[in-house]
């Protein structure tokens, strides 16, 4: 399994944090990560883009469907400022430490993942999805429909790794 680091000052980290997980919301929440490349293992986050309820075509507990032109909207700023681009969501259903993307997510993330590398060249594409107490991650630096690694994170320095049940279930019918 490949690792890759997304570096968060502890600001971005907290808006990100606050912007998935509101108290008292049980609804799933989203959020793009706009990251400067350090090297191919290695992304810092530079803006966080929390997601607002127009941005969706649904929002509920277990599900979550961006409007059309959102995508897109997000991989056009990520082009002119040319950065590389992070989508997260949360589970906030997910209690536990083994929290992984859903089968519908990496459906999703099949298609948008190879499309999102083709349209920002030389970039990669990352992906978390939050839990209440964990989190996991994965990225794509080919245009190919499989993950390349895990993504981890860290904050002002301090290591935070992934649970990595996404990418060892990739591909496999429990996913």
């Amino acid at each position: 399994m490949s690792l890759a680091m997304l570096e968060f000052s502890r600001d971005h980290y907290e808006l990100l944090e606050a912007s998935l997980l509101p108290e008292g919301d049980e609804r799933e929440h989203a959020a793009f990560l706009f990251a400067r490349l350090v090297d191919q293992r290695h992304l810092r986050v530079e803006a966080v883009e929390a997601l607002t309820p127009e941005a969706f075509n649904v929002q509920s507990w277990g599900s979550l469907a961006l409007r059309d032109g959102a995508l897109q909207e997000m991989i056009l700023r990520a082009h002119r400022e040319e950065l590389a681009l992070v989508e997260a969501h949360s589970h906030p259903f997910s209690l536990g430490p083994d929290v992984a993307f859903s089968p519908f997510d990496c459906e999703g993330l099949a298609t948008t993942a190879p499309h999102v590398v083709w349209r920002l060249p030389g970039r990669p594409y990352g992906a978390l999805v939050f839990g209440q107490s964990a989190f996991d991650g994965l990225l794509w630096a080919e245009r190919q429909p499989d993950p390349t690694g895990v993504l981890e994170l860290a904050v002002d320095g301090v290591r935070k790794p992934a649970s990595g049940e996404s990418f060892r279930r990739w591909g496999s019918d429990d996913r």
